[in-house]
């Protein structure tokens, strides 16, 4: 907490908005409004903001998309999280099944995009249009889950284009970008293992309208 606290006192860290990067770059930052899987508007400002190196990362994923999948672009739906921010995630789930999909901040490592190191993102196709996933984003339950989906297209809970729709942006964010991704959330991707992000950065609790 001490570490979290003087972080925030500090002067605000460098962040960058990413919306900043390329014109075809997409926001739908769901905690910026009321709809989302808890109801509750918590971001002051609907932004994306990331650490230089990982916001870099997402420009090579979307040259990825541009030479592999031409007329894709990269939507984003959440990026850097403040740690306060975590916690009334946390709140709404705890003690129920969804807690699985939230991390809980009172651990050493809490949430990887309360580092500005993780984002979570959908593609949209040339008209601008959201692709189709099989899931919206923030479904919290197996069917997002990228370790169930060969069996749930077996068992016709998604088709294989909505499969292939995932696997397009996997691809992108991981071979492009260099990203990893999690088991049970399509739509969330970390610039590297946590242990990895935890020596490399701290975690923050700095307002948005904080960072310029």
């Amino acid at each position: 907490m001490m570490t979290i606290l003087l972080a925030a006192l500090a002067a605000p860290p460098t962040l960058v908005d990413v919306s900043k990067l390329d014109e075809r770059f997409r926001l739908d930052i769901k905690y910026a409004t009321e709809d989302n899987f808890f109801g509750k508007k918590v971001y002051e400002h609907a932004r994306c903001l990331l650490r230089p190196e990982v916001s870099a990362m997402v420009v090579k994923a979307q040259k990825y998309l541009d030479a592999h999948h031409a007329g894709y672009a990269l939507l984003f739906k959440d990026c850097y999280r403040p740690n306060h921010v975590q916690h009334v995630l946390w709140d709404a789930v705890k003690g129920t099944s969804k807690a699985a999909y939230v991390a809980n901040p009172n651990t050493k490592t809490g949430s990887i995009h309360s580092y500005g190191a993780a984002v979570d993102l959908t593609l949209v196709d040339a008209s601008g249009k959201e692709v189709d996933m099989g899931t919206p984003y923030d479904h919290l339950g197996k069917l997002a889950e990228p370790r169930h989906e060969a069996r749930f297209v077996r068992e016709g809970k998604l088709t294989k284009a909505q499969v292939a729709n995932r696997k397009i942006l996997r691809d992108a964010m991981t071979k492009g970008g260099g990203f990893v991704i999690i088991r049970n959330e399509w739509w969330h991707f970390n610039a590297a293992p946590s242990k990895v992000i935890r020596k490399k950065y701290t975690r923050l609790d700095v307002p948005f309208d904080s960072i310029e």
